[in-house]
């Protein structure tokens, strides 16, 4: 009987996936995985010995007005190779239901699937710089950087511990922020766990897309 489970690989390293997520892969007869230019799902599931003609990259055109039309064509595209039988799985970088393209897809899902949820780049950051996320006392507040200084301003000033996802796109503004806020407890890192991870110390040197940052405003 066919079936058809979402996978989270982690933040990048490759032992980073769960035993569950590793052994349904390696037990699927296909393997779908997003095919952005950063490559990092693909370069995750390379190190599993995977025999290739099981791997098929979904790619995700930035910018296209065809875009939710290219979601719905990949749900069914899923659902046909199901329809043949087949253990499909959809393998995403970090964990499926945190700004993932899965969610994307999700919408025009239609039929059953399972998820086995993976480490998330803010886990994976807190771990190598043993920062506490939150506690009993300690809010925390997860967005993606936006550039509107009034937006960020507010989510910043709502919680006591924010991470924020993708913040080159917003970097002035965050900067600002913190500068008003006089905010001195912040954590920079981008391609958490990846070979070519780097931890920034000053918000100016940022460059790289997949950047995460954790600010906490009460230490």
């Amino acid at each position: 009987m066919s079936d058809f489970t979402v996978v989270g690989l982690g933040p990048g390293d490759p032992e980073l996936i769960t035993l569950k997520g590793y052994k349904k892969l390696i037990d699927s007869d296909i393997i779908f995985y997003p095919g952005t230019s950063l490559k990092i799902a693909e370069k995750i599931i390379g190190n599993y010995n995977i025999d290739k003609g099981r791997l098929y990259p979904l790619n995700f055109p930035i910018g296209s007005e065809n875009i939710d039309h290219i979601f719905r064509d990949y749900a069914l595209l899923i659902k046909k190779y199901l329809n043949d039988n087949r253990n499909v799985v959809y393998a995403v970088e970090g964990e499926p239901l945190l700004y993932s393209t899965f969610i994307d897809i999700m919408k025009y899902v239609d039929f059953d699937f399972n998820v086995i949820p993976g480490i998330s780049s803010i886990n994976g950051l807190s771990a190598q710089l043993k920062i506490i996320l939150s506690t009993k006392n300690e809010t925390l507040l997860v967005i993606p950087a936006i550039n509107d200084y009034d937006y960020m301003k507010e989510k910043i000033l709502s919680a006591d511990n924010i991470a924020l996802l993708k913040i080159t796109r917003a970097k002035e503004i965050i900067k600002r922020i913190i500068n008003e806020l006089n905010i001195k407890n912040y954590y920079i890192m981008s391609y958490v766990s990846m070979d070519e991870q780097k931890i920034y110390y000053n918000i100016d040197d940022i460059k790289d897309y997949m950047t995460v940052m954790v600010i906490k405003r009460y230490i």
